[in-house]
């Protein structure tokens, strides 16, 4: 701990420097680096700077949060990153990025996202001027259907693309046969369950029985491929797309689309109805089809992320205007 009567970052990334040895070394994007958080605090009219492993007093009030030192995991070489920095490279947006903590001191400080350097900050809506038929022409550039929106059409290809992941890709075909499998293992536990169960005390086995306890423990979970083969693939994506992009258009506009697509289809399989207005309609069958939330991640959807768009729906519905946005849904 560090005790003066004010502590700035230089006097915290040399009292941390002091507690190792470094090794003369010039660091590069193959080291690896900790990011300790100090706090300060203050202590009897002193400043003292808490590290994370370090406990402090009811007494003390907090002053600020340090988070720009930066430690060699291999030398131990302690970095304090400022706009004064001497680590600084160019990226290929013309921004000053420091090559140690991927921080840029241009205008406001950011983190950018990796050792591409590439600026954090993104456009959340831009406007599109490529061809607006980019998305419905063939192999030969031939316009097979004429819609002059590319966002929609954009959606559109995302939906689709999602939709056939999500339902007739070979990730999900291994995901039922590995429920399948499971569900079969569980039946032969059973199976053998039962018969020592009455090998114990000396009843006749039935065969109907242990035919029953098989079938209903294989099928306990709907299984995917037992009606897979019912299912018309351009019919089920044209009708849930249309539907996903109307919704994304009333309701959240600037969420991403991906995103608030797969929290939205499964809020459909139960629909959303508020005092007899029907905001979201309920399409029961895909209860059925689509696959089970908890191996979203399966298919590159982060559950958290998930879950907490659906949060965000929801929310967003709830401070609406329940008859307004009914006939908003229902009358475009």
């Amino acid at each position: 701990m560090i005790y003066c009567k004010m502590v700035d970052d230089l006097d915290v990334a040399e009292a941390l420097q002091s507690k190792f040895t470094p090794v003369q070394h010039i660091c590069t994007k193959q080291c690896t680096f900790q990011n300790p958080s100090a706090v300060v605090v203050l202590r009897n009219n002193n400043e003292i700077a808490l590290w994370t492993w370090e406990k402090p007093k009811p007494n003390d009030v907090f002053v600020r949060r340090i988070t720009n030192i930066y430690i060699c995991d291999k030398y131990k070489k302690v970095h304090l990153c400022t706009p004064d920095c001497k680590n600084t490279i160019m990226n290929s947006e013309h921004c000053m990025v420091c090559m140690i903590s991927g921080l840029q001191w241009n205008n406001d400080t950011e983190r950018t996202r990796s050792w591409k350097n590439a600026a954090k900050c993104m456009p959340s809506i831009s406007t599109i001027k490529s061809d607006p038929n980019k998305f419905c022409r063939d192999s030969k550039g031939v316009v097979l259907k004429g819609s002059q929106n590319l966002t929609t059409q954009s959606c559109m290809a995302v939906a689709n693309e999602m939709l056939n992941l999500m339902l007739f890709s070979q990730i999900r075909k291994q995901s039922e046969f590995s429920k399948y499998l499971e569900g079969r293992n569980n039946a032969n536990k059973r199976i053998n369950k039962y018969a020592k169960h009455c090998l114990q005390n000396n009843a006749p086995i039935n065969i109907c029985t242990m035919s029953s306890i098989y079938v209903t423990t294989v099928f306990k979970q709907p299984n995917f491929f037992r009606i897979q083969q019912t299912i018309d693939t351009t019919n089920i994506c044209d009708r849930y797309t249309t539907r996903l992009i109307h919704y994304w258009n009333v309701l959240m506009p600037t969420m991403d689309f991906k995103q608030f697509a797969i929290s939205c289809l499964y809020l459909m399989r139960g629909g959303i109805t508020i005092n007899n207005l029907v905001i979201i309609q309920a399409y029961p069958e895909l209860e059925q089809i689509l696959p089970e939330a908890s191996t979203l991640d399966l298919y590159g959807f982060a559950k958290a992320t998930f879950t907490h768009n659906k949060n965000m729906i929801l929310k967003t519905i709830r401070n609406s205007n329940t008859e307004s946005l009914h006939a908003l849904i229902h009358n475009t």
